[in-house]
């Protein structure tokens, strides 16, 4: 595949997006091959091209015990049918081929190894998951025809790195924000970001996501059994919204909610949006997302941007306007999502005051 100008790379195309996301939905899982990784080594840095995106764990010839620190700068891009792609929306590493796969959680990444063995890195296609640790890729992604791709990574290992990176994070532990939020855990079947913050202003504790580029799903566990009467409380502001078209399409999928998922399976998600009514829902138009989650509009337009909104909703009644099936008996987690990787158009909304009603009683408060 030749190379492209970069004014063409930034075309937004909405229907190859749509091919594309509909194409990787009906393989299952993704990777990439050994002939398409030319490595090259200095005594500190090692140099890896990748150049296919269906190439599986590639092995980078660096050999690792537990604790030892690494530092992979990944640069480059993939154009997935114009669907603009970062090294940190698809890149993953391990040590060892029984250790746990984790993502890029930023294009310059910095880790230390959980595992004594080789570190190996892999490319993961998007809308696909991995549902064991170690990220199994299945035949026929490993036998597909290649995917052209250019990300070029250098990877450094120095016990300087260490002392380095520990500066670093009490500096920015000074900033008093916790990332991510306390009590939250990015959802590990995408992996972690830099989109979701935590921090106290004026005795109030905000979670904030700032978009870029990016996408980030955090979720706190709960236990909590459902009524007929149990509300769902939350302040959210929104400065602004990153979608480019409307949220039930692929393309305009760009968005910022909070959710409840529940025992059987399904998630809920209210949002504001740029597009779309008040009291509109649909379900999620992403591949795989489609069977589990539904999104609820509460909030709609441009007015009331920069201002702080209070919400609070009967779960139950929601759930029977918008999700088909029996009603769920538990709330199993609260998430906040955030996502503008298609249009790419900056936002970002801050949530606080996260509740949870029976009868005027509060069985859960963040």
């Amino acid at each position: 595949m030749q190379r492209r100008k970069l004014a063409q790379r930034q075309k937004f195309s909405p229907s190859r997006v749509t091919l594309w996301w509909l194409l990787v939905s009906c393989v299952g899982v993704s990777s990439m091959s050994y002939s398409d990784i030319r490595a090259a080594e200095t005594p500190e840095i090692t140099k890896l091209e990748l150049t296919n995106a269906l190439a599986g764990w590639i092995s980078t010839g660096i050999s690792l015990e537990v604790g030892d620190p690494f530092e992979v700068d990944a640069r480059g891009m993939w154009d997935a049918e114009g669907l603009i792609l970062a090294p940190r929306h698809v890149l993953w590493y391990r040590v060892s081929e029984d250790g746990t796969a984790r993502n890029f959680p930023s294009d310059d990444l910095f880790a230390v190894s959980e595992a004594r063995g080789e570190l190996e890195i892999a490319i993961r296609p998007p809308s696909f998951y991995w549902f064991d640790k170690q990220g199994t890729f299945p035949p026929e992604i490993l036998e597909a025809p290649e995917v052209a791709v250019s990300f070029t990574l250098e990877i450094r290992q120095s016990g300087a790195l260490h002392s380095m990176r520990q500066t670093e994070v009490g500096q920015n532990l000074s900033h008093s924000e916790d990332r991510p939020p306390k009590d939250f855990k990015y959802l590990s079947i995408l992996g972690e970001s830099e989109v979701w913050s935590g921090r106290v202003v004026s005795n109030e504790y905000f979670v904030s996501a700032s978009l870029e580029d990016d996408v980030g799903i955090i979720k706190l566990p709960v236990n909590v059994e459902l009524s007929d009467s149990m509300l769902f409380s939350f302040d959210w502001l929104y400065h602004s919204l990153p979608a480019a078209a409307p949220e039930t399409s692929v393309v305009g999928h760009d968005y910022l909610s909070i959710a409840l998922e529940f025992d059987n399976g399904q998630d809920l998600t209210w949002m504001w949006s740029k597009f779309l009514a008040i009291r509109t829902s649909f379900t999620c138009p992403l591949p795989w997302w489609s069977e589990r989650e539904t999104h609820y509009v509460l909030d709609s337009g441009s007015d009331g941007l920069g201002k702080w909104k209070s919400h609070s909703r009967n779960i139950l009644d929601d759930y029977a306007e918008a999700v088909a099936g029996d009603p769920p008996k538990k709330i199993v987690g609260i998430w906040l999502i955030a996502n503008n990787l298609f249009a790419k158009q900056p936002a970002s909304a801050s949530f606080r005051n996260i509740t949870l009603m029976d009868e005027g009683e509060q069985v859960f408060s963040y």
